[in-house]
C-alpha cells in the first residue's frame, strides 16, 4: 500500500489519504452509534423509549444495514471523495481560515448537502422513481439505525453522494473540518434512525421520532433539518392526516386509517 502510494502523484497521494480518513471518520462514527442503539435496543433497555409499540427487530435487521453502508463506503464513497479531495486539495491544504470561518463553511456545507438530500427525496417519491427508494423504506416496526443507508446503489449516488462532496467542493477549508463534516454525517444518519424518543441527553443524541414519520406515512417529514420541512409544507404538524397522531406513536390501525382517509 506504502509503495503505491509513493508511486502517485503528490496531489493524489493527499486525495486518497483524505478520502482514506473521511471515510473512516463516517464509518466509525456511524458504526458507533449503531452499536450503542443495537444494544439498548436487542436488549430491551430502550423498550420504553420506542417510538412504535410494536417493534420487531433482531440481530439480522442490523447486519443487512451495516453490509449495505459498507459496501457504499467502498465502492461509492471513497473513490468519489478521492476525487473530490483531488480537486480542491490545494484549497484544502494552503487553507489559512480561522476557526470560526472554517465552523461556518462547515456549517454552509452540511445545509446546503442536506438541502439538495432533501430535494431528491422528495423527488424518489414520485411514483415513476419510487422503485429506486423503495429498498430504504422497512416496515416502520422493524426500522434500525444502520438502515439510513440501505438504499439502491442509483439514489446512493444521486442523493447521498453530492450531499457529502458540498463541504468540500463549494467549501473547502482545513482538512479536519472535513473530518468533523463526516463525523457528523455518521452519527445523525444511524440517530435518526433509530427508531426511538428518550428525553434528555439520549433525544438529543438519538433521537428518531422525527424521521420515523416518514417512515411511517410517507408523505411528510422528507427532510433531515425541520426548517426546510417547514418552509415547503411537508412538516408533519402541516399534515392534516398526522395532526390527531402527532404526540402518541403510530400504530399497525392509525396507519392503515391514514391510508384509507388519502
Amino acid at each position: 500500500m506504502t509503495t503505491m502510494m509513493n508511486s502517485m502523484p503528490l496531489q493524489l497521494q493527499h486525495a486518497v489519504e483524505h478520502a482514506l480518513i473521511s471515510s473512516g471518520a463516517l464509518l466509525i462514527s456511524h458504526t458507533i452509534c449503531v452499536a450503542i442503539v443495537m444494544y439498548m435496543d436487542l436488549t430491551n433497555k430502550w423498550a420504553k423509549y420506542s417510538i412504535n409499540p410494536n417493534r420487531n427487530v433482531s440481530i439480522d435487521d442490523y447486519t443487512i444495514g451495516l453490509k449495505s453502508f459498507v459496501f457504499d463506503i467502498t465502492c461509492l464513497f471513497f473513490p468519489f471523495m478521492t476525487f473530490c479531495f483531488y480537486v480542491r486539495d490545494q484549497e484544502i491544504r494552503e487553507s489559512s481560515d480561522s476557526a470560526t470561518w472554517s465552523l461556518t463553511k462547515l456549517a454552509c456545507g452540511y445545509v446546503l448537502g442536506k438541502l439538495w438530500a432533501f430535494g431528491v427525496h422528495y423527488v424518489l417519491h414520485f411514483p415513476s422513481l419510487y422503485h429506486l427508494h423503495r429498498r430504504h423504506h422497512c416496515n416502520p416496526r422493524a426500522i434500525v439505525a444502520s438502515a439510513a443507508w440501505m438504499d439502491s446503489k442509483t439514489e446512493y449516488a444521486v442523493m447521498e453522494l453530492p450531499s457529502f462532496a458540498m463541504t468540500v467542493l463549494l467549501f473547502p477549508t482545513h482538512f479536519h473540518v472535513h473530518a468533523l463534516h463526516f463525523v457528523l454525517h455518521g452519527w445523525d444518519g444511524a440517530a435518526g434512525h433509530s427508531g426511538f424518543k428518550a428525553p434528555g441527553i439520549l433525544g438529543a443524541l438519538f433521537d428518531g421520532e422525527y424521521h420515523y414519520y416518514h417512515h411511517a406515512h410517507l408523505t411528510m417529514n422528507y427532510a433531515e433539518l425541520e426548517f426546510l420541512d417547514i418552509l415547503c409544507g411537508t412538516h408533519h404538524t402541516q399534515h392534516k392526516h398526522h395532526q390527531k397522531y402527532i404526540f402518541t406513536p403510530p400504530t399497525d390501525n392509525n396507519e392503515k386509517k391514514i391510508k384509507s382517509e388519502r
